[in-house]
């Protein structure tokens, strides 16, 4: 079980969502864009998570900016990827989505994903589903383009064990949202899957045609199980 957003800890119980399901016996891991952890851990989050995920986009913060917006802060992103690195038992996941924009600066990312060691890399060809998503134009990429680019970073982080993720690959998982309901994402935006605070999940996932592949898309996942 991933939690992810928009920003997961912008939820005050996140951590005792994470334990209580982790008490039950399912691995979770947290995506975040890293800016708020350090602050949440202040407060007393229980980071009840066997891996984190931090959002890293570009090699320096104008890069990073580009990518995330102006507000984003990428000292704070390598702040808490010291802290992940520090905690016992927790993974260090690190992503980064590939586009036009910051296609240059991979080299230079990939040397400082090199020195910050995680656990694993994910690549992300840069998306373009969703309403919300603007100035597409500026990012468009190609994924043969992708695929190039991210086996040159692969390379050039390596030891670093990475997973790049087409945007042909993304149907490789179920989105939750808010209210229950069960998302898969499609070409031209979501498939509608049912609501889990109506009937199990177990269920639910039982009639997708393409839970074979959903499973193989997150192969990525064995390797934090090292």
């Amino acid at each position: 079980m991933t939690f992810c957003g928009g920003e997961p800890l912008l939820v005050r119980d996140i951590g005792r969502y994470a334990a209580r399901l982790a008490d039950s016996g399912m691995r979770t891991v947290l995506n975040t864009n890293g800016s708020l952890l350090r602050k949440r851990l202040d407060q007393g989050l229980n980071l009840a998570f066997a891996a984190v995920g931090l959002s890293i986009d570009g090699s320096t913060e104008a890069v990073h900016g580009a990518m995330r917006g102006t507000k984003a802060d990428l000292g704070e992103v390598l702040r808490a990827a010291q802290i992940v690195t520090d905690l016992p038992g927790v993974s260090l996941k690190l992503a980064t989505v590939v586009s036009a924009v910051n296609r240059d600066d991979l080299p230079s990312l990939a040397a400082l994903v090199g020195r910050l060691k995680p656990d694993i890399w994910r690549l992300y060809q840069y998306s373009a589903r969703g309403v919300q998503n603007h100035g597409q134009q500026r990012h468009t990429l190609s994924e043969d383009e992708f695929r190039d680019l991210a086996e040159q970073a692969a390379n050039l982080a390596a030891p670093v064990p990475t997973a790049p993720s087409s945007e042909n690959q993304t149907a490789g998982c179920l989105i939750i949202d808010p209210a229950g309901t069960v998302l898969q994402p499609a070409s031209a935006g979501y498939i509608n899957h049912g609501n889990c605070l109506k009937e199990p999940i177990d269920d639910i996932w039982a009639r997708i045609p393409s839970a074979v592949t959903i499973i193989e898309n997150k192969r990525w996942l064995s390797v934090l199980a090292n």
